[in-house]
């Protein structure tokens, strides 16, 4: 085992599962249960359920485990870095067996390899900035309107027009060619020769909330494509999961202590199009602003979004990008409950230059301005048609009635029934009566999809964790209660007494569930935590889906046990029957007799 089992017990009763949900997830008294939207996919009824027995399980997308389980996931951290992660939070140490190496060492050691050189790069790029080789880069942050403090709070940094300026630095270091590449710092020419991935370009170093440089983002100081380089999806770096100065930002949206501006501590925070605008932003004191990199925003980072802010403002470019990336916005912020504000940056390009016009004072009465996200899209709707003309009016208010009806609170509702009534002269009665046929609808057809995605899922329709089930349904259920009742009752192990052996599973991942718990069971016991060091969080959320059906179930003793394993032996001996269709007649006719003696 990697850990002694009495420290992860240690460990998880010091780590409050409540208070460490609580940090990401509003969480609400439900009985003796505590329920919250899941952070793991987007919801607006909660069905993300942290239970008394100390793990947590979501009915909507299937995410669950313990306190383990949850930081891996949501920090995406292996099992070795989120045992640290929870014991340098509960103040204990990590005991180092003697000779252990731990599992998937070897990722392990990449993602630690990856932050180190990250972190080695980002200092030599800073210190490039300050030498006379980056003096244009120096310059051109100045004539930005960067102060020196604002560029060494943001860490920035220059590469060199240089194709082994960087590669130089990290193999001095002790880093292979191998490792530049993964971590997309390096590549390797058609001759094989290795090259610098920045090359003289401003550098914009992306970190994590834990303080880890991760990726970057590369301004170029001539004409050369593109204009702006960010780094491929990395061990460490998820683009569609990240965001820029996020690290930042989370503090003034939680109200950190030593947040600035008067937005801080608000729940507040601006999204924006590019590295510049964020940087000027939090300069003029508006530090929770943020930027997608270089793309619309994602499902990932909306959740992200989420468990810092409650009003995200949106300052997109106002051009037809600009428009779809907005209405992106507006989509995944209704899906996670953030309330989405449009900024419209008149006057200039971008929020940096209209800072650099107008003020932060001026941009602060912009944010006080921001139309709400539905007053935003109804503008839209109608600049779209020619109300002079019967026809496009009717066009305008089908869709304008389209949209009111998706919206999920009824009094909310109300109010833009009222407004359309008046942007329409359109009764208000009536426009109520098409928008509760169409919310009706919307109930009906919502509905279906969760019944069919049901059926799906109760047949195994493209389970990705155990794609095997669909072998046999019956037999994949059987194993679930059999896992179950083992999670459940580790000691009924011994009560298998050979009734159970690897080769009676159907499928791969229940064989690997089981064959592990009898591995730990072996070796000294095991519980449901146990797991957490062989399985990946999505795996893990499986597992303890077995183990909640199980435990719901009323009886549960040993007797159970033994019929699900005789029911399993019989399922697994249908699959390896020979076909009628596939056997001669000689062949079907000792298949029977062969049959027939066997019931004798």
């Amino acid at each position: 085992m990697a850990y002694p089992q009495s420290f992860i017990e240690e460990l998880k009763m010091r780590s409050s599962l409540e208070t460490v949900i609580g940090k990401y997830v509003e969480l609400r008294r439900a009985g003796s249960n505590l329920v919250g939207c899941c952070p793991f996919h987007s919801e607006r009824t909660p069905s993300f359920t942290v239970f008394p027995e100390k793990n947590f399980y979501c009915f909507g997308c299937g995410a669950g485990g313990d306190v383990i389980t949850f930081i891996m996931r949501m920090e995406n951290l292996d099992y070795p870095h989120a045992v640290q992660y929870l014991a340098d939070a509960a103040g204990i140490d990590v005991p180092r067996e003697e000779g252990f190496i731990p599992q998937k060492k070897k990722e392990i050691l990449s993602r630690e390899r990856n932050f180190e050189m990250n972190k080695i790069a980002a200092r030599h790029f800073h210190s490039n900035l300050m030498s006379p080789e980056g003096a244009e880069g120096l310059q051109y942050l100045l004539d930005r309107g960067l102060s020196p403090a604002i560029i060494r709070r943001f860490g920035l940094g220059f590469a060199k027009n240089s194709f082994d300026d960087l590669y130089k630095k990290l193999t001095q270091c002790g880093f292979s060619v191998e490792e530049m590449k993964e971590a997309f710092l390096c590549g390797i020419s058609s001759r094989g020769t290795p090259f610098d991935m920045f090359r003289n370009r401003v550098m914009f170093p992306i970190i994590d909330t834990a303080g880890n440089v991760i990726a970057f983002g590369g301004r170029v100081m001539d004409d050369s494509k593109p204009k702006y380089l960010n780094s491929s999806d990395t061990p460490v770096f998820k683009k569609r999961s990240n965001l820029f100065a996020l690290n930042l930002a989370k503090n003034s949206c939680l109200g950190a202590e030593g947040a600035t501006g008067d937005r801080a501590k608000s729940g507040e925070m601006i999204l924006c199009e590019g590295y510049m605008d964020v940087i000027a932003l939090h300069q003029a004191g508006f530090s929770g602003a943020v930027a997608t990199l270089g793309t619309a925003v994602t499902p990932d980072q909306a959740r992200v979004i989420s468990r810092y802010a409650k009003t995200l403002y949106v300052s997109y470019d106002s051009d037809e990008a600009g428009r779809r990336a907005d209405e992106k916005a507006i989509k995944y912020m209704n899906e996670v409950g953030v309330e989405v504000k449009i900024l419209k940056v008149t006057g200039a390009k971008d929020p940096d230059e209209f800072i650099k016009k107008y003020g932060a004072e001026s941009f602060r009465k912009l944010m006080t301005g921001a139309s709400g996200q539905i007053d935003y899209r109804l503008s839209e709707i109608k600049a779209k048609y020619n109300m002079e003309i019967p026809e496009e009016k009717l066009s305008m208010v089908n869709e304008a009635c389209a949209l009111i009806a998706g919206i999920y609170s009824e009094m909310t509702r109300e109010v833009y029934i009222m407004r359309l009534s008046d942007m329409t002269g359109i009764s208000r009665d009536t426009i109520a009566s098409d928008i509760k046929r169409r919310t009706r609808k919307n109930t009906y057809v919502q509905k279906q999809q969760v019944a069919k995605s049901g059926e799906e899922t109760l047949r195994h329709y493209g389970d990705r964790i155990n794609p095997d089930a669909i072998k046999s349904v019956r037999g994949a259920e059987t194993e679930e209660h059999i896992l179950g009742l083992l999670l459940l009752y580790p000691e009924y192990m011994d009560s298998l007494n050979g009734a159970l052996y690897e080769d009676d599973f159907i499928t791969d991942f229940n064989r690997m569930v089981f064959s592990c718990m009898k591995k730990l069971h072996s070796e000294g016991g095991f519980d449901i935590s146990s797991l957490n060091e062989h399985f990946t969080p999505e795996q893990m959320g499986r597992i303890h889906s077995m183990y909640r059906r199980r435990r719901a179930l009323t009886v549960n003793d040993i007797g159970i046990l033994s019929q699900l394993c005789k029911t399993l032996k019989q399922e697994k001996e249908k699959l390896s029957a020979p076909r009628g269709e596939d056997m001669t007649l000689e062949e079907l006719a000792a298949y029977i007799a062969s049959k027939s003696k066997g019931k004798q």
